[in-house]
């Protein structure tokens, strides 16, 4: 007999592959359950359209009365674009509700529970509703909670939350981007980034990432949505011919046709005119990189989008540490020496994790 902590996953799951379609409102993902079986999945869709509560009884029809329904967000109550999943859960006849993660937004948070319960329903919730305290519902509560961290910060503070990722070797170098590629981190490690990417409305590098090391900056090595490409360009003209500019692969099908691609620049991009509706120039008006810097940050904020990855060379890196506009970095500390650039001085912060994975240690900052 599958548990909690499974249909749970399984909502999951579902989740991610509704980031960057959702936006500004979180992707959440729910399955309803019969009798042991998922019978209806659903996950939100654009906004203005259904929630992904009312997608998973939908698509679980006359088998919804009676069951359960297994939802990653807890269920909105109010009326805002779409009418309250609480009143579609309710009308389904569902019997019982478990919900991962509370809604920060205070006009939804604990209010479902009680309307819920209120119409006869059971509703269990947090590492509750995932499974339970043992070490499986543990885990996958802390998943949860990971990601939706973003969008709690982006309730509370109406701001993107910016995630930097970096891997150095033992002795704090970095790849040089002008030599050849320095591979410092091993399977594991790379696997963890792509679900980083996954999660992320946006990925940001700099020009000279774009130029030397030409990567994709897609999902490849787990599902999900891949996200929207970001280049922090400044002075640099790019050319056309750079991978960044013409993958698509695992981009949602609804936003084949949108921007893919926002390059921040403060010169022209003519030959990245070649992309246009797919590539977007957005210049830059600051006179510093910290003016402009707050300039990305409040373009990807006004745009509803919660999480911003960066996978910054050292310079990039250094010049972020400087403005204190981050939130989060996620530094891979290899086990070997190497010639390279300088991993730049980390600022004060407060070092919240260190985990083992093989051969690479993966040491977790957050800004104060």
């Amino acid at each position: 007999m599958k548990n909690a902590a499974f249909f749970m996953g399984k909502a999951l799951e579902f989740s991610s592959l509704s980031i960057g379609l959702s936006r500004p409102n979180p992707a959440v993902g729910a399955v309803v359950v019969r009798d042991g079986l998922i019978v209806g999945m659903g996950r939100t869709q654009i906004p203005g359209s259904a929630h992904a509560e009312v997608m998973a009884l939908r698509d679980a029809g006359e088998l919804a009365d009676g069951a359960d329904i297994y939802v990653t967000l807890e269920p909105c109550c109010h009326y805002g674009r779409t009418p309250p999943c609480t009143s579609a859960i309710i009308n389904a006849k569902i019997k019982r509700v478990f919900y991962a993660h509370q809604d920060p937004n205070p006009v939804v948070r604990g209010n479902s529970r009680k309307i819920l319960e209120d119409a006869g329903i059971e509703v269990f919730e947090t590492v509750e509703a995932c499974g339970g305290n043992n070490p499986e519902g543990v885990a996958l509560f802390a998943e949860v909670e990971r990601y939706f961290e973003a969008y709690d910060y982006y309730v509370r503070c109406k701001r993107t939350f910016v995630e930097l990722k970096s891997a150095v070797t033992s002795n704090f170098k970095m790849a040089n981007a002008d030599k050849s590629p320095l591979k410092i981190t091993g399977e594991a490690a790379n696997a963890w980034n792509h679900r980083l990417r996954a999660i992320s409305d946006a990925v940001l590098v700099g020009a000279s990432t774009v130029l030397h090391d030409n990567p994709s900056l897609n999902v490849r090595l787990c599902n999900g949505n891949s996200p929207v490409r970001v280049v922090m360009a400044n002075d640099t003209v790019l050319p056309c011919n750079r991978k960044i500019f013409s993958v698509l692969e695992n981009v949602a099908e609804p936003l084949k046709n949108a921007t893919q691609v926002i390059v921040f620049s403060a010169c022209e991009q003519p030959e990245l005119q070649t992309f246009a509706g797919h590539v977007e120039v957005v210049k830059l008006l600051g006179k510093t990189f910290c003016e402009n810097w707050k300039q990305v940050i409040d373009t990807l904020s006004e745009r509803g989008m919660h999480r911003l990855m960066v996978e910054p060379g050292a310079g990039l890196a250094a010049n972020i540490f400087e403005t204190g506009l981050w939130n989060r970095l996620d530094l891979w500390v290899s086990n070997f020496d190497a010639e390279g650039l300088v991993y730049p001085k980390i600022p004060e912060c407060k070092l919240v994790s260190e985990t083992k994975f093989g051969n690479d240690s993966l040491k977790v900052f957050e800004n104060k």
